[in-house]
């Protein structure tokens, strides 16, 4: 029970405060300056005073020196300069490290979580993480999860344990949050959208408002973007808002694309009478002997490559690094600019069942992550979905094969390819194939000859009717992996290739490829494969559509949520 003389005292002190000179106070000025003096000694002692010099220098550092881009360029962001973030993240974080009571371990855990975040990106990608990276984090897979964590390896678990330890001690005789600094605290977590609120509530910046208010979740993270504290759980919000339309608008009717039409009896003996597209991952170019890596691996397609009338080889460039931005626009008419086309139109498997081909899905890759994925929406949009959670990419083959019938087919088959972890794309077998490549890259090297005996299986089922087709989703940084916000090259440039023994197929194929060719035909972007798929199967394509699709093909969408030119993109 609380002691009364307890709250007489404090009551006694607090109405000290507020007396006037000559109402019991000795010296008032002095007195009111002596009692101002003790309550801030009370709240600034020594250790409370090193928290929050440790916590604005800590900062600091991280920001300056382990980050190779310290601030975000977006507009509102360079309103700001580097110091102020810096001194509301150092204000946050000493506020909720000094939350008393049974809460200060709760936030100790959790500044210490949101440490090793950060420190983790920072070591790994020398920047912060961006919202392709978050949104990819909500949509993993257990085995994606276990081989991430095996390639960070235990820093994540020594960093948490040290950033505990020094938190832990500098919060151990510091002052606790009180009230005054709760309101605090409050005012600093709403400081980069008060300004956009008062703006509203004074009748400017109207367009910025009405934005707002349509779009919360986006513009909440366009305004955090530079703050360490809510940087992730604003982007978390943001997928989830954007994640909820998409799923909403997926599972309405969808059409043709304008400028997209089927005539009526479409024949021809050079329209494929089943198409095979495998769906690739993380499968850099350049470790492809049939594009000159001297120690190449992928001996089936290497021999491929000699037959032009039956194989179709092209210079390609995915249009995202990463998996859930990448196969939506390879598998459908969205752009690196334009989403929308994913929830309006029809995506290359309702256009095959449109033109009167039966479809299917197979997939090693899991049918979900955390939370449903825009890959599986982009699956479901096939007949049939199958998918297979164990074993490797070779797996897929003889289901797949069993579906083989005569009349019109197109299926899908989404293999792990060269995802990390390496060693778990391949056997023995590839392995040893890979002896002539360095250390550092054998196992990879190991996984892209994997790839290459899963087509040559692949292709013993095939036969004069079949067009085989390989397109994966996004390169590879060996060794790193892909999805980094720097543009660099590997994780965009990947191979892309079209086999079958009926050579009017390779015909038609290649030359609807160099019909969405840019670069005077050099460079194919995989953001146009849908409209390839459409001239292949018997669809017309207007050439304004063409010529909107060529326009499309200049840009890549990069993992910070923006779109970028080609021109962009880091090749050394």
């Amino acid at each position: 029970m609380t002691d009364p003389n307890h709250i007489q005292t404090m009551a006694f002190r607090f109405s000290n405060l507020f007396k006037k000179p000559g109402e019991g106070q000795e010296g008032s000025g002095w007195q009111y300056g002596r009692i101002l003096w003790d309550r801030l000694g009370q709240c600034w002692n020594i250790p409370t005073i090193l928290l929050l010099a440790a916590l604005i220098a800590s900062i600091w550092v991280f920001r300056c020196y382990c980050l190779e881009q310290p601030l975000d360029s977006t507009r509102f962001m360079e309103e700001w300069g580097l110091e102020v973030w810096v001194v509301l993240d150092a204000l946050i974080f000493f506020l909720v490290l000094r939350l008393g009571g049974w809460l200060r371990y709760p936030a100790l855990i959790l500044v210490s979580f949101w440490g090793t975040v950060h420190l983790t990106s920072a070591k790994i990608y020398g920047n912060l993480l961006h919202y392709g990276q978050i949104a990819s984090a909500m949509e993993t897979t257990g085995s994606e999860t276990a081989g991430y964590l095996q390639f960070v390896g235990f820093f994540p678990l020594f960093a948490f344990i040290g950033l505990f330890v020094f938190f832990w001690a500098l919060t151990w005789k510091a002052s606790h949050t009180g009230w005054f600094g709760l309101v605090m605290l409050a005012c600093l977590s709403i400081a980069p959208v008060a300004e956009l609120i008062f703006s509203a509530a004074i009748g400017e910046k109207y367009s910025q408002s009405y934005e707002f208010m349509r779009f919360p979740a986006e513009k909440m993270k366009d305004r955090y973007l530079n703050t360490l504290a809510y940087r992730y759980p604003t982007m978390i919000g943001q997928y989830f808002s954007i994640r909820n339309r998409l799923m909403d608008a997926g599972n309405k009717e969808r059409t043709l694309p304008e400028g997209v039409s089927l005539p009526a009896g479409v024949t021809g003996n050079d329209i494929p009478r089943r198409i095979v597209i495998v769906l690739g991952e993380s499968d850099w170019r350049a470790h492809h002997g049939a594009y000159g890596y001297p120690a190449g691996t992928d001996r089936f397609m290497m021999g491929r490559r000699k037959d032009q009338a039956h194989t179709a080889f092209f210079t390609a460039i995915a249009p995202s690094a990463v998996t859930r931005e990448a196969v939506p626009r390879v598998m459908t008419f969205a752009t690196a600019r334009d989403m929308e086309p994913f929830t309006e139109n029809m995506g290359i498997a309702d256009m095959a069942e449109h033109a009167g081909y039966q479809t299917g899905w197979f997939s090693r890759q899991n049918m979900d992550g955390i939370y449903d994925t825009l890959v599986k929406v982009v699956a479901q949009q096939a007949q049939k979905t199958v998918y297979f959670n164990e074993g490797r990419d070779e797996v897929l083959v003889q289901p797949l094969v069993a579906e083989f019938k005569d009349r019109k087919q197109l299926f899908v088959m989404h293999i792990w390819g060269g995802h990390m972890w390496y060693e778990d794309r391949h056997d023995d077998i590839d392995y040893q194939r890979a002896s002539r490549s360095s250390k550092e890259f054998r196992h990879y090297d190991a996984a892209i000859g994997h790839i290459d005996r899963v087509l040559e299986k692949l292709t013993e089922h095939g036969d004069g009717k079949t067009l085989f087709i390989y397109v994966p989703d996004h390169g590879e940084i060996v060794n790193l992996g892909h999805g980094t916000a720097d543009l660099k090259g590997a994780q965009f440039d990947i191979p892309f290739y079209a086999w079958s023994s009926n050579a009017a197929y390779i015909t038609r194929f290649r030359k609807a490829v160099n019909r969405y060719s840019i670069n005077d035909g050099r460079l194919f972007n995989t953001s146009a494969f849908p409209f390839v798929m459409a001239e292949v199967m018997g669809y017309q394509v207007s050439e304004d559509a063409r010529v909107k699709s060529l326009e499309e093909s200049n840009y890549v969408f990069n993992v910070d949520g923006y779109a970028y030119p080609l021109s962009d993109i880091k090749w050394q």
